[in-house]
């Protein structure tokens, strides 16, 4: 059965949810997708717990072992895969691997949200990469943008010069054609006098 979630394992295994996803990436999870929500196999992740830890290492618990010779002198006997231990110093251990265990999820806890933030950043630092242009494009533009209003503002200073000059001469024609007109007209009249005189 598919039921636990994969913050859910982490608290069972006391490990990162990266963790578990290393697991599932290895196979040592089965793992499938319910409504976009990745689900966990519950015996998979029961194989990895610290019961079947125990299991495993055939740790016996025994409430009977009253010193520590008794439990060397069994240990001796048993294989090297059996431990035996008092009942009261395994809960005093698992007690500290419970405290120590919580402490680690914590710290993993918080690595975990300043890898989450930390990649959202990078992701806005991305993002304003992309849309923003390489700062010596900029410059280049803002130069090529600058030459130009400046040949503009020249070629226009040259155009008012040119049109000042143009005036002037119009101005000029303009004052030498009267001047011609009025001799033409005197001349008229003068020659219209020495004909009348000469009649």
């Amino acid at each position: 059965m598919y039921n636990i979630t994969r913050q859910q394992a982490s608290e069972i295994l006391w490990i990162s949810t990266r963790s578990v996803d290393r697991y599932i990436k290895s196979w040592k999870i089965r793992a499938e997708k319910q409504w976009k929500v990745v689900m966990l196999n519950d015996e998979d992740i029961k194989n990895l717990s610290w019961e079947s830890v125990k299991i495993k290492q055939k740790i016996i618990v025994s409430p009977e072992v009253e010193n520590i010779e008794k439990v060397v002198s069994i240990e001796n006997n048993k294989s090297n895969s059996q431990w035996l231990v008092r009942k009261a110093e395994y809960e005093k251990i698992l007690a500290t691997f419970d405290k120590m265990f919580n402490g680690f999820r914590e710290e993993i806890k918080e690595k975990d949200n300043k890898i989450q933030e930390l990649s959202i950043e990078l992701w806005r630092a991305r993002e304003q990469k992309e849309n923003s242009i390489d700062l010596m494009e900029y410059k280049k533009v803002q130069f090529l943008s600058e030459e130009a209003k400046k040949s503009l503002s020249n070629t226009l200073e040259k155009e008012k010069a040119e049109k000042e000059k143009l005036n002037k001469e119009l101005k000029y024609e303009k004052t030498t054609n009267r001047l011609l007109i009025i001799f033409i007209v005197i001349l008229f009249i003068i020659s219209w006098v020495i004909f009348f005189m000469n009649i």
